[in-house]
């Protein structure tokens, strides 16, 4: 083993050990079936990623219920007919030597959907999208835990090796640990541990629909962009509630935000010389954007949780990835965007790759999401004149 590459020893979350500690951190893909089914195109992708040499492939997320759908061609895991093409998608990862976990979510009122009204713990419009929620009942609670409890069962049926729970990005499970998103002054909001009831019911409820020792990660927001949001010694005592009841490995990342930009950062590492090189012109004089922005938040959860910890947030050379592994801040690199840009990325460092990877952090898939499928669009010029064509035309 490469003494200079802890990212390439196993690593153990729960039950399972990986092969290395390179993850396939979630992002969506914009191909599923109307109605959330899987599809070819979902096969063809995740077996490409399969083939990848990561340690762990995290799914997009999947909504547990309808009312969670963030966007269209979003995959779903709301009801046992989508459970065959799931489990389809799973025997194509494993076949291909991959192991997967499932990611399980629900938009809150972060859902796009024109035919969705937007639910969360209070009335309070969007950050990011202004869109007004209308308050959930204890009811309606009840029935969101029970279907990511129902969706766990799914997917453990389809053969996913693990089940990762969306708990940060504005989404609703942060939504209702944000006292900035949460108003509320009854059993699931008023202080730090009513707010955050609802993340650790979801928790429980997964855990108690799966066996004991089936892993259960989560990306969890440890702080929000908005004021009078979530502090970072909330977001870590969260974890640590998680971690008692039996959590596996968190993934730092940040809680209710403003704009995407705020998490999926541009140009990360890109210096005017690579700027140069890759033909992006404007950023010749503009300083590099800094790697592991995450890390501040995964650093913290480590000082105070004993959890296995996956940094993701802007990872893109390895001395940096090795550098972050060895000092005990994280114990996974988890990379979304470069796994877009090059699916065998993995495989490429597993094969002795070093330095920096392809991707730029142009953040031109990120502006396809909800409307085509997830790609690269610097990779051919083809690509990259449609994308014009989308952005000063097809969706003006």
């Amino acid at each position: 083993m490469d003494q200079h590459a802890p990212f390439l020893e196993p690593g153990q979350i729960g039950s399972l050990q990986l092969r290395n500690r390179l993850v396939r951190a979630p992002t969506s893909e914009t191909m599923a079936e109307e109605k959330g089914g899987v599809n070819d195109s979902l096969k063809r992708f995740y077996g490409d990623l399969g083939r990848g040499g990561a340690g762990l492939i995290i799914t997009g997320h999947i909504f547990v219920e309808p009312r969670g759908q963030y966007s269209p061609s979003q995959m779903g895991i709301y009801q046992d007919n989508l459970v065959p093409g799931l489990k389809e998608l799973v025997d194509i990862v494993h076949d291909a030597g991959g192991t997967i976990f499932a990611e399980l979510s629900h938009a809150g009122s972060q859902s796009v959907m024109p035919n969705v009204t937007p639910v969360a713990p209070s009335i309070i419009p969007n950050a990011m999208f202004a869109r007004t929620p209308i308050e959930l009942s204890e009811v309606d609670i009840g029935e969101i835990i029970a279907a990511f409890g129902a969706a766990a069962g799914r997917a453990k049926q389809a053969g996913f090796d693990g089940i990762h729970l969306h708990g940060g990005n504005g989404y609703l499970l942060s939504e209702f640990a944000s006292p900035y998103a949460n108003r509320r002054d009854d059993a699931w909001g008023g202080d730090a541990e009513r707010r955050g009831r609802f993340f650790v019911e979801v928790y429980q409820s997964v855990r108690d629909t799966v066996d004991d020792d089936f892993p259960i990660s989560a990306r969890v927001g440890i702080a929000d962009s908005v004021e009078g949001g979530l502090p970072i010694a909330e977001g870590v005592a969260l974890v640590g509630r998680l971690r008692e009841r039996g959590l596996d490995a968190v993934e730092t990342t940040l809680g209710v935000m403003s704009s995407y930009l705020q998490n999926i950062r541009p140009y990360v590492a890109v210096t005017p010389g690579r700027a140069l090189a890759t033909g992006l012109y404007p950023r010749l004089f503009e300083p590099a954007g800094p790697e592991a922005y995450y890390r501040p938040y995964a650093h913290a959860v480590k000082q105070s949780v004993d959890i296995p910890v996956i940094l993701i947030g802007g990872m893109r050379t390895t001395p940096t990835m090795a550098e972050v592994i060895s000092s005990g801040d994280a114990d996974f690199i988890a990379m979304a965007r470069p796994f877009i840009r090059e699916p065998d990325i993995a495989k490429q460092i597993v094969a002795g790759r070093r330095g920096m990877v392809d991707c730029v952090s142009c953040n031109i898939c990120l502006n396809h999401d909800g409307k085509d499928p997830l790609q690269c669009w610097r990779k051919k010029w083809r690509s990259l004149a449609h994308h014009a064509y989308c952005r000063f035309w097809r969706d003006r």
